[in-house]
Protein backbone atom coordinates (compact mmCIF):
# COMPACT_ATOMS: atom_id res chain seq x y z
CA UNK A 1 0.00 0.00 0.00
CA UNK A 2 1.44 3.52 -1.04
CA UNK A 3 2.22 5.98 2.14
CA UNK A 4 0.72 9.42 1.21
CA UNK A 5 3.17 12.11 1.61
CA UNK A 6 2.58 15.80 2.69
CA UNK A 7 4.68 18.21 0.74
CA UNK A 8 5.42 21.61 0.69
CA UNK A 9 2.89 23.69 2.50
CA UNK A 10 2.59 27.23 1.24
CA UNK A 11 0.49 30.00 2.20
CA UNK A 12 -0.58 33.06 0.84
CA UNK A 13 -2.04 36.33 3.44
CA UNK A 14 -3.92 39.14 2.56
CA UNK A 15 -2.41 41.79 1.53
CA UNK A 16 -3.44 44.12 4.21
CA UNK A 17 -2.25 43.90 7.65
CA UNK A 18 -3.89 45.85 10.56
CA UNK A 19 -3.90 45.80 14.59
CA UNK A 20 -6.57 43.90 16.43
CA UNK A 21 -7.13 47.02 18.72
CA UNK A 22 -8.16 49.00 16.09
CA UNK A 23 -10.72 46.84 14.12
CA UNK A 24 -13.93 48.38 14.76
CA UNK A 25 -15.70 45.22 15.37
CA UNK A 26 -13.45 45.59 18.80
CA UNK A 27 -13.65 49.29 18.99
CA UNK A 28 -17.74 49.02 19.37
CA UNK A 29 -17.11 46.17 22.48
CA UNK A 30 -14.19 47.18 24.96
CA UNK A 31 -14.49 44.44 27.30
CA UNK A 32 -14.18 41.68 24.42
CA UNK A 33 -11.28 43.82 23.05
CA UNK A 34 -9.62 44.06 26.19
CA UNK A 35 -10.24 40.32 26.73
CA UNK A 36 -8.32 39.36 22.97
CA UNK A 37 -5.96 41.61 22.69
CA UNK A 38 -4.64 40.66 26.39
CA UNK A 39 -1.05 38.27 26.62
CA UNK A 40 -3.70 35.32 27.48
CA UNK A 41 -5.82 35.56 23.97
CA UNK A 42 -2.79 37.29 22.09
CA UNK A 43 -4.05 38.73 19.35
CA UNK A 44 -2.40 41.73 17.42
CA UNK A 45 -2.24 41.81 14.00
CA UNK A 46 -4.86 40.46 11.27
CA UNK A 47 -4.93 40.21 7.08
CA UNK A 48 -7.54 41.21 4.72
CA UNK A 49 -7.47 41.04 1.23
CA UNK A 50 -8.91 42.61 -1.33
CA UNK A 51 -8.20 40.60 -3.92
CA UNK A 52 -10.65 37.37 -4.95
CA UNK A 53 -9.90 34.41 -3.07
CA UNK A 54 -8.72 32.19 -6.07
CA UNK A 55 -5.92 34.45 -6.43
CA UNK A 56 -4.57 33.86 -3.10
CA UNK A 57 -5.41 30.19 -3.83
CA UNK A 58 -3.21 30.38 -7.12
CA UNK A 59 -0.57 32.43 -4.99
CA UNK A 60 -0.16 29.59 -2.79
CA UNK A 61 -0.63 26.59 -5.03
CA UNK A 62 2.26 27.80 -7.61
CA UNK A 63 4.68 27.82 -4.58
CA UNK A 64 3.71 24.86 -3.32
CA UNK A 65 4.07 22.72 -6.59
CA UNK A 66 7.33 24.70 -7.04
CA UNK A 67 8.67 23.43 -3.73
CA UNK A 68 7.41 19.58 -4.43
CA UNK A 69 8.82 19.30 -7.48
CA UNK A 70 6.16 18.53 -9.45
CA UNK A 71 4.53 19.53 -12.14
CA UNK A 72 0.96 20.99 -12.65
CA UNK A 73 0.79 18.65 -15.47
CA UNK A 74 1.44 15.43 -13.42
CA UNK A 75 -1.35 16.53 -10.65
CA UNK A 76 -4.66 14.11 -11.03
CA UNK A 77 -6.33 15.86 -8.55
CA UNK A 78 -7.06 19.52 -7.15
CA UNK A 79 -9.29 18.81 -3.99
CA UNK A 80 -10.47 22.38 -2.99
CA UNK A 81 -11.53 23.39 0.55
CA UNK A 82 -12.89 26.95 0.99
CA UNK A 83 -16.79 27.85 1.82
CA UNK A 84 -15.66 31.43 -0.23
CA UNK A 85 -15.96 30.19 -3.59
CA UNK A 86 -19.32 31.63 -5.45
CA UNK A 87 -22.38 29.86 -4.83
CA UNK A 88 -23.55 29.77 -7.77
CA UNK A 89 -22.77 28.03 -11.55
CA UNK A 90 -19.45 30.72 -11.79
CA UNK A 91 -17.60 28.97 -9.06
CA UNK A 92 -16.95 26.55 -11.79
CA UNK A 93 -15.11 29.28 -13.70
CA UNK A 94 -13.16 30.54 -11.54
CA UNK A 95 -11.85 27.27 -10.40
CA UNK A 96 -11.01 27.17 -13.64
CA UNK A 97 -8.75 30.01 -13.28
CA UNK A 98 -7.19 28.24 -10.77
CA UNK A 99 -6.42 25.22 -12.78
CA UNK A 100 -4.89 27.65 -15.46
CA UNK A 101 -3.00 29.75 -13.16
CA UNK A 102 -1.54 26.52 -11.78
CA UNK A 103 -1.28 24.54 -15.12
CA UNK A 104 -3.25 21.93 -13.49
CA UNK A 105 -6.18 22.07 -16.40
CA UNK A 106 -5.74 17.72 -16.98
CA UNK A 107 -6.99 17.23 -13.35
CA UNK A 108 -10.02 16.30 -11.83
CA UNK A 109 -11.66 18.90 -9.39
CA UNK A 110 -13.44 17.70 -5.58
CA UNK A 111 -15.19 19.93 -3.64
CA UNK A 112 -15.78 20.35 0.28
CA UNK A 113 -17.01 22.64 2.81
CA UNK A 114 -19.88 22.77 5.15
CA UNK A 115 -18.01 21.77 7.92
CA UNK A 116 -16.41 25.29 8.74
CA UNK A 117 -12.30 25.61 9.91
CA UNK A 118 -12.10 21.46 9.60
CA UNK A 119 -12.70 21.55 6.23
CA UNK A 120 -9.20 21.63 5.27
CA UNK A 121 -7.88 18.90 7.70
CA UNK A 122 -10.48 16.37 5.60
CA UNK A 123 -9.50 17.67 2.37
CA UNK A 124 -6.10 16.40 3.55
CA UNK A 125 -7.27 12.87 4.88
CA UNK A 126 -9.23 12.43 1.65
CA UNK A 127 -6.26 13.75 -0.52
CA UNK A 128 -4.49 11.19 1.59
CA UNK A 129 -6.48 7.99 1.03
CA UNK A 130 -7.23 8.52 -2.73
CA UNK A 131 -3.49 8.20 -2.83
CA UNK A 132 -2.68 5.49 -0.29
CA UNK A 133 -5.79 3.36 -2.54
CA UNK A 134 -3.92 4.50 -5.86
CA UNK A 135 -6.58 6.30 -7.06
CA UNK A 136 -4.26 9.20 -7.78
CA UNK A 137 -0.54 9.86 -7.97
CA UNK A 138 -0.38 13.62 -6.96
CA UNK A 139 -3.19 15.40 -5.30
CA UNK A 140 -3.44 19.02 -4.75
CA UNK A 141 -5.12 20.41 -1.70
CA UNK A 142 -6.11 24.01 -2.00
CA UNK A 143 -7.71 25.56 0.76
CA UNK A 144 -8.57 29.49 1.68
CA UNK A 145 -11.38 31.86 2.85
CA UNK A 146 -12.43 35.55 2.98
CA UNK A 147 -14.02 36.78 5.94
CA UNK A 148 -16.46 38.78 3.87
CA UNK A 149 -17.47 35.28 2.27
CA UNK A 150 -17.06 33.12 4.51
CA UNK A 151 -18.14 34.58 7.71
CA UNK A 152 -20.69 37.02 6.03
CA UNK A 153 -17.88 40.06 6.88
CA UNK A 154 -17.40 39.49 11.10
CA UNK A 155 -14.05 39.46 12.22
CA UNK A 156 -14.85 38.10 15.10
CA UNK A 157 -15.21 35.19 15.12
CA UNK A 158 -15.71 31.14 17.30
CA UNK A 159 -18.01 32.68 19.80
CA UNK A 160 -15.60 35.38 20.72
CA UNK A 161 -12.58 33.21 20.51
CA UNK A 162 -10.66 34.15 17.50
CA UNK A 163 -9.93 37.14 15.06
CA UNK A 164 -10.86 36.14 11.41
CA UNK A 165 -7.88 36.75 8.75
CA UNK A 166 -8.03 36.54 4.61
CA UNK A 167 -6.00 33.15 3.63
CA UNK A 168 -4.90 30.53 1.57
CA UNK A 169 -2.90 27.73 2.16
CA UNK A 170 -2.03 24.68 -0.18
CA UNK A 171 0.13 21.59 0.02
CA UNK A 172 0.53 18.60 -2.19
CA UNK A 173 -0.28 15.11 -0.95
CA UNK A 174 1.63 12.97 -3.17
CA UNK A 175 3.06 9.15 -3.77
CA UNK A 176 6.01 10.24 -5.39
CA UNK A 177 7.06 13.82 -4.16
CA UNK A 178 9.28 13.98 -0.64
CA UNK A 179 7.45 15.18 2.25
CA UNK A 180 5.91 13.72 5.48
CA UNK A 181 4.10 10.15 5.70
CA UNK A 182 0.63 10.63 6.41
CA UNK A 183 -0.06 8.11 9.33
CA UNK A 184 -3.91 9.25 9.70
CA UNK A 185 -6.97 11.48 9.85
CA UNK A 186 -9.99 12.04 11.91
CA UNK A 187 -13.28 13.95 11.93
CA UNK A 188 -15.60 14.41 14.47
CA UNK A 189 -19.06 16.52 14.50
CA UNK A 190 -20.92 17.43 16.84
CA UNK A 191 -24.06 19.59 16.42
CA UNK A 192 -24.42 20.93 20.56
CA UNK A 193 -21.34 23.37 20.31
CA UNK A 194 -23.37 25.48 17.46
CA UNK A 195 -26.73 25.49 19.23
CA UNK A 196 -28.22 28.27 21.31
CA UNK A 197 -27.17 26.17 24.14
CA UNK A 198 -25.91 28.23 27.33
CA UNK A 199 -21.67 28.87 27.41
CA UNK A 200 -21.41 26.00 30.02
CA UNK A 201 -23.28 23.51 27.89
CA UNK A 202 -21.13 24.83 25.29
CA UNK A 203 -17.94 24.28 27.09
CA UNK A 204 -18.47 20.90 28.00
CA UNK A 205 -19.75 19.84 24.58
CA UNK A 206 -16.28 20.82 22.94
CA UNK A 207 -14.19 19.17 25.67
CA UNK A 208 -16.04 15.77 24.79
CA UNK A 209 -15.54 16.72 21.30
CA UNK A 210 -11.85 17.60 21.52
CA UNK A 211 -11.62 13.76 24.07
CA UNK A 212 -13.73 12.05 20.65
CA UNK A 213 -11.57 13.45 18.06
CA UNK A 214 -8.13 12.11 20.05
CA UNK A 215 -9.88 8.85 20.43
CA UNK A 216 -10.61 8.31 17.24
CA UNK A 217 -7.78 9.29 16.01
CA UNK A 218 -5.70 6.61 18.19
CA UNK A 219 -7.84 4.21 17.36
CA UNK A 220 -6.95 4.81 13.64
CA UNK A 221 -2.91 4.68 14.83
CA UNK A 222 -2.27 4.16 18.02
CA UNK A 223 0.49 7.13 19.20
CA UNK A 224 1.77 8.56 22.58
CA UNK A 225 0.94 11.94 23.08
CA UNK A 226 5.08 12.87 24.16
CA UNK A 227 5.67 11.21 20.95
CA UNK A 228 4.25 14.88 19.67
CA UNK A 229 6.62 17.15 18.67
CA UNK A 230 4.39 20.34 17.86
CA UNK A 231 0.69 20.15 17.51
CA UNK A 232 -0.39 22.68 14.94
CA UNK A 233 -4.01 23.81 15.46
CA UNK A 234 -6.21 26.52 14.47
CA UNK A 235 -5.37 30.36 15.61
CA UNK A 236 -7.92 30.59 18.27
CA UNK A 237 -6.94 32.93 21.59
CA UNK A 238 -4.71 31.13 23.17
CA UNK A 239 -6.33 30.07 26.35
CA UNK A 240 -8.74 28.69 24.54
CA UNK A 241 -6.22 26.35 22.69
CA UNK A 242 -4.65 25.37 25.90
CA UNK A 243 -7.86 24.70 27.56
CA UNK A 244 -9.19 22.25 25.39
CA UNK A 245 -5.49 20.71 24.40
CA UNK A 246 -4.42 20.42 28.21
CA UNK A 247 -7.30 18.35 29.03
CA UNK A 248 -6.61 15.94 25.97
CA UNK A 249 -2.87 15.68 27.43
CA UNK A 250 -1.15 17.81 25.90
CA UNK A 251 2.00 20.17 27.11
CA UNK A 252 2.11 24.08 26.09
CA UNK A 253 5.55 22.96 24.99
CA UNK A 254 3.81 20.94 21.89
CA UNK A 255 1.47 23.92 21.08
CA UNK A 256 1.94 25.75 17.99
CA UNK A 257 0.48 29.21 19.30
CA UNK A 258 3.29 31.86 17.97
CA UNK A 259 0.76 32.64 14.63
CA UNK A 260 -2.26 34.12 16.72
CA UNK A 261 -0.45 37.55 17.52
CA UNK A 262 1.26 37.54 13.66
CA UNK A 263 -1.80 36.14 11.66
CA UNK A 264 -5.01 35.91 13.26
CA UNK A 265 -7.12 33.11 12.92
CA UNK A 266 -6.91 32.11 8.62
CA UNK A 267 -10.04 29.87 8.98
CA UNK A 268 -9.07 27.07 7.31
CA UNK A 269 -5.68 27.35 6.55
CA UNK A 270 -4.29 27.87 10.09
CA UNK A 271 -2.92 24.18 10.27
CA UNK A 272 -0.92 24.45 7.00
CA UNK A 273 -0.05 27.86 7.48
CA UNK A 274 1.49 26.81 11.10
CA UNK A 275 3.12 23.62 9.35
CA UNK A 276 4.45 25.89 6.93
CA UNK A 277 6.33 28.03 9.29
CA UNK A 278 7.57 25.44 11.17
CA UNK A 279 9.14 23.43 8.41
CA UNK A 280 10.41 27.08 7.25
CA UNK A 281 12.53 27.48 11.14
CA UNK A 282 14.56 24.12 10.30
CA UNK A 283 14.69 20.41 10.24
CA UNK A 284 12.34 18.85 12.81
CA UNK A 285 12.87 15.67 14.28
CA UNK A 286 16.11 13.66 13.60
CA UNK A 287 16.19 9.85 13.06
CA UNK A 288 15.82 7.72 16.65
CA UNK A 289 14.28 11.30 18.01
CA UNK A 290 11.04 10.03 20.30
CA UNK A 291 9.37 13.15 19.48
CA UNK A 292 8.52 11.56 15.53
CA UNK A 293 5.02 13.35 14.91
CA UNK A 294 3.40 16.85 13.77
CA UNK A 295 -0.55 16.54 14.64
CA UNK A 296 -2.42 19.06 12.59
CA UNK A 297 -5.69 20.22 13.94
CA UNK A 298 -8.43 22.48 12.37
CA UNK A 299 -11.63 23.30 14.64
CA UNK A 300 -14.94 24.08 13.36
CA UNK A 301 -18.40 25.57 15.09
CA UNK A 302 -19.57 22.04 15.03
CA UNK A 303 -16.36 20.17 13.38
CA UNK A 304 -13.43 18.75 14.13
CA UNK A 305 -10.59 17.07 11.87
CA UNK A 306 -6.87 16.18 12.74
CA UNK A 307 -3.94 15.06 10.70
CA UNK A 308 -1.14 12.98 12.06
CA UNK A 309 2.19 13.01 9.96
CA UNK A 310 5.10 11.73 10.62
CA UNK A 311 7.96 14.51 11.30
CA UNK A 312 10.48 13.04 9.79
CA UNK A 313 10.86 13.28 5.75
CA UNK A 314 11.11 10.66 3.22
CA UNK A 315 13.07 11.52 -0.14
CA UNK A 316 11.22 10.87 -3.37
CA UNK A 317 10.22 7.61 -4.19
Amino acid sequence: MTVPRLCAPAYELGEFADKVAELPELLAAPELADALTHPDAGFETYWWSEADIVELMSAAARRTLAGSGVAGSEVDTVLVASDSLPRDRSAQRRVAELQEETGTTGATVLTLGLMDCATAMVAVGSAASLVRDGTARNVLVVTGDLADRATGGHRIVAGGAAIASDAAATALVSAVAPGLPVLAMAHHAAPEPGRDTSRQQQLVARIRAHRELFARLEARYPFRRDAVARLLPSNFARNVVRLYLSDVGFTEAQLALGNVGRIAHCLGSDPLVNLADRLAAGPGPGPGDPLGHYLLMGSGISHLGAVLLDARPVPAA
